[in-house]
């Protein structure tokens, strides 16, 4: 969505290839105001089975540069992927991890992913610090709210 002056409501289509160019992890930590802070999300194929040293090669060079440009910026990671999240957990103790779930709304193959209370074993076991829900799944399930809490992990 872009929005320009005189345009109010209209929606303009807008291409990123023509439109503007992607930028580099790298590009963001330089050019945002550091005040503004990051949740980086590492996304990874929900059909693959990545071995630890793959997970290592993908990992490593975004810790990198966060570690080379991040300096005072608030900065969090996140994953959908239980793996992804315990290592960048294991590589680096200055940011937060996050657990990314949607609470049991979607089933995948992976068990650890299918619910708030998996969720909450994910992050105690591997010393995250907490979940991001898809809302849907807190309702379904509120008595999850006190255990997270009790974990004494963030929601």
């Amino acid at each position: 969505m872009h929005h320009s002056p005189g345009l109010e409501g209209k929606i303009l289509k807008w291409c990123v290839q023509k439109d503007d160019s992607l930028c580099t992890l790298r590009e963001a930590f330089e050019k945002v105001e550091p005040k503004l802070g990051f949740n980086i999300e590492l996304k990874l194929d929900d059909n693959l089975v990545y071995s630890s040293d793959h997970l290592s090669r993908l990992l490593l060079p975004i810790l990198q540069v966060v570690c080379d440009y991040g300096k005072d910026r608030p900065i969090i990671f996140s994953s959908f992927h239980p793996d992804a999240a315990l290592l960048a957990r294991k590589l680096q103790s200055i940011y937060p991890v996050f657990f990314l779930t949607n609470g049991g709304t979607e089933m995948y193959y992976d068990v650890r992913r299918n619910s708030l209370e998996e969720a909450i074993k994910v992050c105690v076991e591997g010393g995250l610090q907490g979940i991001v829900s898809e809302v849907k799944g807190v309702f379904r399930n509120p008595d999850a709210v006190n255990r997270i809490k009790e974990s004494r992990l963030s929601l």
